[in-house]
């Protein structure tokens, strides 16, 4: 046998070994875990909870909702006692998901592929300040990600995923999603280097939009394009266009809410057909 041959057999030995020991310390945590000595048997959460990045980073039920995953009774095990919270109130999500996310030593283990400070940025972005502000339909984690079907953005069913997230934001910008998904941006933004709506919106940091977003050096078109560019000249006078609308006051505020809409098809005229005035017909019965 050559030395090429040897070393062949013995990665291949190794990795065989490797996944053998892989799949019985998996066998033996699923065993050890009551919670789903349980939940395996019954339908719902815990079959879609089989997919989740959580699942697959042997991070059980009592990771986030405490408990005893070694007691088999389950009045014990899912007693306060043991640390159980069953729910989470939808304005304390946020925090509660942040207790690991943004815990720097706690998410290293698993070598996360974006920052950890996501819970400060979700914080003061206007999705956080409007949930903070008591506004209980503003987007938290759970919206955009899923709950107990939560996978890694790298998966293309991953709700926040590349190919995925402007239909997450659709729902509940559906108007805008739509004028988007028209335009050659939406076309064009559906891959890890153009993630969707995040490009020139961000993510977890995300701010209320402004006409400033469209003009200077600082602006979401200048990573890619140019200051001469005609792009560039178009974002300029949809600005413009969008300013003069801000100006007029309370009379054009309907017309300026439909522009910021269509502002997304990045089709000056269109913007233009939509800030017009709506005409009423008139009343028959009147006289």
């Amino acid at each position: 046998m050559t030395g090429s041959a040897v070393k062949f057999e013995v990665c291949w030995r190794r990795t065989i070994l490797v996944g053998l020991c892989l799949l019985l310390g998996c066998a033996a945590w699923a065993g050890e875990d009551s919670c789903f000595d349980c939940h395996r048997v019954m339908e719902g959460m815990s079959l879609r909870f089989t997919n989740d990045i959580h699942f697959a980073n042997a991070i059980s039920c009592a990771g986030c909702h405490g408990g005893d995953p070694r007691e088999s009774d389950q009045n014990v095990a899912m007693s306060a006692s043991r640390g159980f919270k069953l729910r989470v109130q939808r304005r304390d999500i946020p925090v509660f998901c942040g207790r690991c996310h943004s815990n720097t030593n706690f998410m290293g283990k698993y070598q996360p592929q974006i920052r950890v400070d996501q819970l400060a940025q979700y914080t003061n972005s206007v999705h956080g300040q409007r949930l903070a502000a008591g506004r209980k339909r503003a987007a938290e984690c759970v919206d955009c990600h899923g709950v107990h079907n939560t996978r890694a953005i790298s998966d293309p069913l991953s709700t926040a995923s590349p190919q995925r997230v402007s239909q997450t934001c659709a729902k509940c910008h559906a108007a805008t999603a739509e004028a988007f998904a028209d335009s050659r941006h939406g076309k064009l933004f559906n891959t890890p280097r153009r993630p969707g709506c995040t490009v020139c919106h961000s993510s977890h940091a995300m701010k209320s939009a402004t006409t400033a977003m469209l003009t200077g050096s600082t602006s979401v078109c200048a990573p890619c394009h140019r200051p001469d560019s005609k792009s560039a000249r178009l974002a300029e006078e949809i600005a413009q266009f969008l300013t003069g609308l801000e100006a007029a006051g309370s009379g054009s505020k309907e017309a300026l809410a439909r522009a910021r809409v269509a502002v997304h098809s990045m089709n000056l005229e269109a913007l233009k057909l939509v800030a017009k005035p709506v005409s009423t017909p008139p009343d028959p019965d009147e006289k």
